[in-house]
């Protein structure tokens, strides 16, 4: 074999080594190499797979180059990591890039030495129908042990349930797993992340009940030393909002959507969706339309109508956020169509409804709370024993 075929051999090798989610992370990282923070290497990192497959191709005329490769050596201290940056100094000083010590590679006595064990442990669950969400974190302590947080929040409601304290390496491994038995879905992410969701709960009027509130807080500090709060939504460090700018949202993607298990729970609360059940009801018994298509022309006028009250714009920007966050999930979970389907419907909520009509994911998702709660209400009124009438009284579009 060549020396050219056994490059291109071991180019292959080094790809297969990453994950998917690692080789969508690293091609984010290249196409937006200017926007790479130094200072927050290791969260927009990750793994030292990435930063061993980035070091490959750093682009040695970049301004950037020299301090990110710097952040990536104080950051990294796995074997095959710091191999790679003594290769990769070789080749930019090969092309009359200087970088600090590196006629000195052996000087490094800023290298953090760090174990597996020294990682956070975070994991977070979707949003369900109400705003709420599981979380867990184990952060490490020195010279051991672990600061674990876990609980409910929720979106607009704070801290639902929070329990934080310290516990050995094995009592935080019985609590994990503990945590993890009562929980459907859980999914890996970052400490910013999570200390973003955090802070947002925290920020909520009344921020919940007082004692799990106060949980939080004798952890809130060292959340906030050990991570910097997300800018944006962490889904479209995955996929950009540009990739999505030529998509369009239609029927089909939202049916697919709503009928997720995630979003099973995701419904218009009862108390808001009750007035627009009455009226649909009164045009229901009303003996003024002549014909079944006027009547369904205004049970669609009905509920356009609705949409727009129940939806205003404090709403829309909740339930816009719910999606992303939701979407991160989906992506996690290996279920990508899933993710760009939840943030073309987020996208969505930032345009304006038109004369045309009104938002179609909102709508749907008004008209599947209907469906849901006249088919309970048919069933607790139909006398036991007898069958379902195939024919529902109800007319939805």
């Amino acid at each position: 074999m060549s020396k050219k075929q056994k490059q291109k051999k071991k180019k292959a090798s080094d790809s297969n080594l990453l994950s998917a989610e690692d080789q969508v992370r690293l091609k984010a990282l290249l196409d937006n190499f200017q926007d790479i923070d130094p200072t927050k290497i290791e969260e927009q990192i990750q793994s030292p797979e990435v930063a061993h497959a980035l070091l490959k191709k750093l682009p040695s005329e970049h301004p950037k180059t020299v301090a990110i490769l710097s952040a990536i050596r104080e950051t990294f201290d796995q074997k095959n990591v710091q191999k790679e940056i003594k290769r990769t100094l070789f080749r930019l000083k090969r092309k009359g890039v200087h970088v600090p010590e590196a006629d000195h590679p052996a000087k490094t006595p800023f290298l953090i030495k760090r174990t597996d064990s020294a990682e956070p442990n975070v994991y977070i669950g979707p949003v369900d129908g109400s705003g709420g969400r599981v979380l867990f974190m184990a952060l490490p302590r020195v010279p051991k042990g672990y600061d674990i947080g876990m609980g409910v929040v929720n979106d607009e409601e704070g801290f639902l349930e929070f329990v934080s304290g310290t516990y050995s390496k094995k009592q935080m491994k019985e609590v994990k797993a503990l945590f993890f038995e009562n929980v459907n879905t859980l999914v890996e992410t970052t400490l910013s992340h999570a200390a973003t969701v955090l802070e947002q709960t925290y920020g909520q009027q009344g921020s919940g009940q007082a004692e799990e509130t106060n949980s939080y807080l004798q952890l809130r500090s060292l959340i906030l030393e050990k991570a910097s709060l997300l800018e944006r939504p962490l889904i479209y460090d995955f996929i950009p909002e540009q990739d999505l700018s030529q998509a369009t949202l239609t029927d089909s993607p939202i049916r697919k959507l709503l009928n997720h298990k995630l979003l099973e729970s995701w419904v218009v609360q009862p108390e808001e969706i009750r007035p627009l059940m009455e009226e649909i009801q009164k045009t229901e018994e009303s003996p003024i339309f002549i014909s079944e298509a006027q009547k369904t022309d205004r049970l669609d006028e009905i509920k356009e109508k609705a949409v727009a009250e129940l939806y205003p714009e404090s709403k829309r920007a909740l339930l816009k956020h719910r999606l992303e966050e939701t979407a991160y999930v989906f992506f996690k979970l290996g279920e990508e169509d899933y993710a760009r389907f939840s943030l073309l419907a987020a996208l969505s909520l930032d345009k304006t409804d038109s004369i045309l009509g009104v938002n179609p994911f909102l709508k749907a998702l008004v008209e599947r709370t209907l469906d849901l709660y006249f088919k309970s209400i048919k069933e607790m009124e139909r006398p036991e024993g007898t069958e379902e009438d195939p024919s529902p009284k109800i007319i939805l579009s």
